[in-house]
């Protein structure tokens, strides 16, 4: 698979996923950052069930590569999407989703590390180009609140954190056995974060599937499309690009996500995009010409 391949899927990936994350803001104010990340996995893991099984995509797997996944899913899917989640309440999703530019950073250190990757000169000017890019969305934050709520910026860098975590044990999942395939790492992944969830509260299944029986058809409707979409179709797009990428160059580009919800706020509140969403979207384009002539 070509260079420009991967990161088309990693760009697909991260605008659906952060497509879908204003409608978990929207719930996750609502109801709580843990309620609507559990209706995420849930809806995900039946979708990707189904795809395995249509698909027929089952390998053998060893204890310790189901481990590895198990543990995937329980902390970028479980615990990073909740802190995450619950940043989108305060922050909104475009400047939590920012926070995404530090990985690169984290990944590229696991890759050096643990996969022998090293990252070539233009790699390296495309991480600093991405990161720029967080540090103009907190300057945008300061000058419009008078504060940089540095505590829901906090929630927001555990959340990438585990996420973080989450990609790296994926990776070992794969480089122990490269025959998995993506439907089936994720059905684990989701099992993993679905018994996180259950491990936190045992009654929240319970309580999760009351309130949504006590919703209209049309909000069922807009969740199940919310996760489908920012959860089944941008993990399979994202770890189809993480089986063959550099993962320290694949994080950078999800700065995407930030910049492409602040261009769908710009439209829905038909307003201009100011200076920092532009000169963020700049600085993401010259990242990504770097990225894909490295």
């Amino acid at each position: 698979m070509s260079s420009i391949e991967v990161y088309a899927l990693a760009i697909g990936a991260n605008l659906t996923y952060s497509t879908a994350s204003m409608i978990f803001a929207i719930y996750a104010k609502k109801f709580s950052s843990m309620w609507i990340n559990q209706i995420k996995v849930s809806c995900a893991f039946v979708a990707f069930l189904i795809a395995m099984v249509t698909a027929d995509q089952l390998v053998m797997v060893s204890p310790l590569e189901v481990g590895y996944l198990i543990l995937s899913g329980f902390a970028g899917l479980c615990l990073g999407d909740i802190f995450l989640f619950r940043a989108f309440t305060t922050l909104g999703p475009a400047r939590s989703l920012v926070l995404y530019s530090f990985q690169p950073l984290m990944l590229g250190l696991y890759g050096y590390f643990f996969l022998g990757q090293f990252f070539t000169v233009n790699q390296t000017l495309a991480v600093i180009c991405m990161m720029i890019c967080i540090f103009i969305f907190m300057l945008e934050r300061n000058k419009t609140t008078g504060s940089w709520d540095l505590r829901s910026f906090v929630w927001a860098f555990l959340g990438i954190t585990l996420d973080a975590i989450g990609v790296m044990l994926t990776r070992q999942g794969y480089e122990l056995n490269p025959g998995l395939e993506t439907f089936q790492v994720n059905v684990i992944r989701c099992m993993g974060a679905l018994a996180g969830f259950l491990l936190i509260s045992p009654k929240s299944y319970y309580f999760v599937a009351r309130d949504v029986l006590a919703l209209r058809k049309r909000e069922i409707s807009l969740l199940v499309g919310a996760a489908i979409c920012g959860c089944f179709l941008s993990l399979t797009l994202y770890l189809a690009a993480l089986k063959y990428a550099h993962v320290g160059t694949l994080t950078a580009i999800a700065i995407t996500g930030p910049v492409w919800v602040s261009l769908l706020e710009c439209v829905y509140h038909r307003r201009l995009p100011n200076i920092y969403l532009t000169g963020a979207f700049l600085f993401f384009m010259t990242g990504f010409y770097l990225m894909v002539i490295a």
